[in-house]
């Protein structure tokens, strides 16, 4: 089982759009190459976008998702995973393990627990048998709940705008996962660094796209396709479907189809990536 976490300290930045787009098009890319396609959408975030977007809903109580996994019995956390699991209303092969405003809550809770970073890489192990991939997505900061779930995950994701503070931002998170890997002592790795909100027209960020190209550390990590400012995404989201539900033919659609091909490929041949 693979577990890819998308973060990024800063909020807007379409993190969410892609956590849910990665989860839909890994199912429909796994099933039209006959692989197996079972994915679960996890969402740490206590705005719970990711949840709505999916389930149609966000009104779930701390008793019905992430939060009750993350505070029980570490022994039962498997087993209340299990049962929290929800199909999603865009395909019967995706599920999600919802989120709730109350993780706000949960993650000040963690503060008294010194192992909280390894709750759900634990729990997780519970379902390894019923999903072949896993999708997380974060809180837009460096808090606890990003903590575990970079933890819990085999690759991290970088959703990233080609804009002047975006890319300030950047190295900090390079460095926060590089201070989760030490600390914890996991093999996760920086498996790619995902441009977002494209907008070729406006030249610092066909500028900013070339310099993380040729930049040493950021270049070999960079996905070869951004994923362009679309509307499309927006009407898909009112409508909460995914961006292949609502136009499959849109250029953000066929953008969020390429990096799911890119990222399958690297993360099933990480020497190439």
């Amino acid at each position: 089982m693979r577990s890819i976490c998308l973060t990024n300290n800063k909020g807007g930045v379409g993190k969410t759009t892609t956590a849910v787009s990665l989860a839909h098009g890994l199912v429909m890319l796994l099933r039209h190459n006959d692989l197996p396609c079972r994915v679960l959408l996890i969402d740490t975030d206590s705005q719970a976008h990711a949840t709505l977007l999916t389930t149609g809903r966000r009104d779930w109580s701390r008793a019905e998702s992430l939060g009750e996994v993350l505070v029980a019995r570490p022994e039962r956390a498997g087993a209340v995973l299990q049962q929290l699991i929800v199909p999603s209303t865009w395909d019967e092969d995706l599920h999600v393990v919802p989120g709730s405003p109350t993780l706000d809550g949960v993650n000040t809770r963690l503060a008294e627990d010194h192992g909280f970073a390894v709750r759900l890489r634990h729990a997780l192990r519970s379902v390894a048998d019923r999903y072949d991939w896993v999708v997380i997505d974060t809180m837009p900061s460096f808090s606890r709940l990003t903590t575990l779930a970079m933890v819990a995950a085999t690759d991290i994701v970088i959703p990233v705008e080609l804009r002047f503070l975006e890319t300030i931002g950047l190295q900090a998170i390079v460095e926060k996962i590089k201070e989760v890997q030490q600390t914890w002592e996991i093999p996760v790795r920086l498996t790619g660094i995902l441009p977002v909100k494209y907008d070729q027209r406006i030249t610092l960020e066909r500028e900013n796209l070339a310099l993380y190209g040729d930049h040493a550390f950021y270049g070999p990590r960079l996905f070869a396709t951004p994923i362009p400012t679309n509307v499309a995404i927006s009407y898909a989201h009112d409508a909460c479907e995914s961006i292949f539900m609502y136009d499959d033919q849109s250029s953000a659609a066929r953008a969020y189809m390429i990096f799911v091909r890119e990222l399958v490929e690297r993360v099933m041949n990480p020497a190439g990536a």
